[in-house]
């Protein structure tokens, strides 16, 4: 009997972590508002030499962050849809070993790449433009020469993403 482990799974929650590019407008927001009560509050006038001006400044990069964490919602969100729709509708499913795996460096500057079954995948940690499954054996990924896996994927701009990884235990 074949029982496989899910390791990546676009339809659970593992489609919501790639949200988390959200948090840095946020973070840059919330630094801002810190520094903004710094200098509200510099009661001895020698920290910041011109306080109105470096208000000012402030508070244009804090509505700077304001509009980059609304782009990052509109375009996130826009590609999470996409990619669920293509998950739902016209996803591809291969299964077999994994065979022609170049593991990626764990420096970067190189794909992870492999054929299971007849089918190229490739993939690299520090692409977090789509949704599928891209962590390099380099690393912790679980993808490795001679595994048995069954994939579930998307074709995106002639490329195959993984959207449901699975590897035979």
């Amino acid at each position: 009997m074949n029982s496989f482990e899910i390791i990546y799974d676009f339809a659970s929650i593992d489609g919501f972590k790639k949200f988390q590019i959200l948090l840095i407008p946020v973070g840059i927001f919330l630094f801002l508002k810190f520094i903004l009560f710094l200098i509200e509050n510099d009661e001895e006038e020698n920290l910041f030499k011109d306080p109105e001006h470096q208000k000012f400044i402030v508070k244009i990069i804090q509505y700077l962050s304001i509009l980059l964490f609304f782009l990052f919602s509109i375009l996130f969100g826009y590609g999470y849809y996409k990619t669920n729709d293509l998950y739902h509708n016209a996803k591809f499913q291969t299964e077999g070993f994994v065979t022609n795996f170049h593991p990626m460096p764990s420096g970067g500057h190189e794909d992870e790449t492999f054929t299971v079954n007849g089918v190229k995948f490739e993939f690299s940690d520090f692409d977090i433009s789509g949704f599928g499954y891209n962590n390099s054996k380099s690393h912790g990924g679980a993808i490795d020469a001679n595994k048995y896996v069954r994939i579930s994927y998307i074709r995106i701009k002639n490329s195959n993403q993984i959207l449901k990884l699975e590897v035979r235990k």
